[in-house]
């Protein structure tokens, strides 16, 4: 006995289709847009964001240490490592707090903190790109030079270069962050026009 699929075959609306699509890379278009927007500002604005950005770090520690100190207790009945964690909360707390309170001394200490990561972080890199000569190791060393050099110039306009340097990352981690969602989108887009929506040719075949 033959069997004979009655199913109807699932046809497309030409019409929903191209809004479907561009909802898909549009809406991550706009956004990467934004976002991109949002960094020149912090860019233009770098002290600004500098001194959000050490209060957020402030309240984030803040916040964190309380997490540890509760914590603390929750181990201290399970006979986990209690001193150790409700002194851990207890510091990260007071650091959190004087961010809070003086965020400007807390956006000096930053800066500091940073400069050392540019110097050893591109000490290691220069150092180690030399020892091992693998294949491309010169742009391993090219990035240690220019972060040893952004580490020394850091720490020689301390505390000035505090005004600008935390502001100025923040900012262009957003910008292309903004850049990188841009670049997604068109990705997206580009994809969806090779596959090719539903035509109403397409359909009738």
């Amino acid at each position: 006995m033959a069997f004979t699929d009655e199913r109807k075959p699932e046809v497309l609306n030409p019409a929903v289709t191209p809004r479907v699509n561009s909802a898909a890379w549009g809406g991550p278009f706009i956004l990467g847009l934004l976002t991109m927007i949002l960094g020149i500002v912090a860019l233009g604005a770098a002290f600004f964001t500098s001194l959000v950005s050490a209060i957020l770090f402030g309240a984030l520690l803040a916040g964190a240490g309380v997490m540890e100190i509760i914590s603390a207790f929750r181990e201290r009945k399970s006979g986990g490592p209690f001193w150790l964690y409700l002194l851990g909360g207890i510091l990260s707390v007071v650091v959190g707090l004087f961010v809070l309170v003086y965020p400007a001394a807390g956006l000096g200490a930053m800066t500091l903190l940073l400069a050392g990561y540019f110097f050893a972080s591109g000490l290691f890199h220069a150092i180690t790109s030399v020892m091992d000569r693998y294949p491309r190791w010169g742009w391993d060393f090219f990035y240690g030079a220019v972060s040893i050099f952004l580490g020394i110039l850091v720490m020689r306009q301390w505390p000035i270069s505090a005004v600008w340097l935390v502001g100025t990352l923040v900012g262009i981690g957003i910008f292309f962050r903004g850049v990188a969602l841009m670049a997604g989108a068109l990705t997206v887009r580009r994809v969806l026009r090779s596959g090719g929506p539903a035509t109403p040719a397409h359909i009738a075949r």
